[in-house]
């Protein structure tokens, strides 16, 4: 059986594509990375890579190889810090994806419970739509995304579970002109950006206009950066959907507000989910309580307390 240094080195080569690089990110020599590629070969009997001149390339048994390694290699760095959580030691690392509607009105709530917990925990959090961490969350890298439910069916390998019901705005500028308006068929000709929480950019609006008898709109920039989206919509007249907790906001009061449509913009579900591979930490496993417990207050913003644990 291969030894965890020889799924760490063959990980580190295959994501630097290089034997010098894979070393010096590993503090290692070149050599001893390569006679430990060399002996994962030999054990499993197939080649995992192919030398070129300007580094390595994996096979196609090296491709597979490499999911079950990161799954392997994950499994192990979880387990580890379960252990040692379970015994009282409150350090390790959480990492988590949650869309905006989470950011503003759980985070604030949750947050600072979960620091004064666990103190010296390092907390990773990951900006994007899931469509773009889909990858990190299947592969162990992200600990739980917390955000409107995919559109598609995604199997047996995720556990999913319902936080809250969820409900769009249209929000834009202050001083947009077309803060007057009072239905959606006044904004069709708008220009707008997309929130990206779809795999297909045109789904978001149309789900939503063709509920009400309109045309999509057309659109033509897709934001999967909640900073790159505020700059937008803040500084020219693009229009978006969003989470209600984005409307009157104190983050964004100034720069942004709502354009109060009299039609109801349904929405998906927000949801927690995480890999069935990874169970969740007891660390993480706490963060997502708290987050939880703060979707009941509902999302409001910041203010308000959540129940102890």
């Amino acid at each position: 059986m291969p030894k965890s240094r020889h799924l760490r080195d063959f990980i580190a080569i295959a994501h630097s594509r290089s034997l010098r690089a894979a070393a010096t990110s590993l503090g290692l020599t070149q050599p001893a990375v390569s006679r430990s590629l060399q002996e994962l070969e030999e054990e499993l009997g197939v080649p995992l890579f192919e030398r070129h001149a300007r580094g390595v390339v994996l096979t196609p048994a090296g491709e597979k190889f490499l999911v079950r390694a990161q799954i392997a290699s994950e499994s192990i760095r979880r387990g580890c810090e379960e252990a040692r959580q379970f015994q009282g030691d409150l350090s390790g690392t959480v990492s988590v994806s949650i869309s905006s509607a989470a950011v503003l009105g759980m985070l604030p709530l949750a947050y600072p419970q979960f620091r004064k917990a666990w103190p010296s925990i390092n907390v990773r959090f990951v900006d994007g739509n899931f469509p773009v961490i889909e990858p990190k969350l299947r592969d162990g890298e992200l600990d739980f995304y917390m955000g409107p439910r995919p559109e598609r069916e995604l199997g047996s390998g995720y556990s999913v579970l319902r936080i809250s019901a969820n409900e769009r705005v249209i929000m834009g500028r202050r001083g947009h002109p077309l803060a007057g308006a009072t239905s959606l068929a006044e904004l069709v000709d708008a220009e707008w950006v997309v929130s990206a929480i779809r795999d297909r950019v045109e789904e978001e609006f149309e789900e939503v206009f063709s509920a009400h008898g309109l045309p999509s709109p057309a659109v033509r920039t897709r934001a999967e950066s909640m900073l790159v989206l505020v700059v937008l919509i803040a500084t020219t007249d693009a229009l978006v959907l969003l989470p209600r907790v984005w409307a009157g906001n104190e983050l964004f009061g100034g720069m942004v507000e709502q354009i109060p449509v009299m039609e109801s913009l349904a929405a998906p579900d927000i949801v927690q989910m995480h890999s069935a591979h990874f169970p969740l930490t007891p660390a993480a496993e706490h963060l997502s309580l708290l987050l939880q417990r703060a979707a009941g207050t509902p999302f409001t913003g910041a203010g308000g307390s959540l129940p102890a644990l």
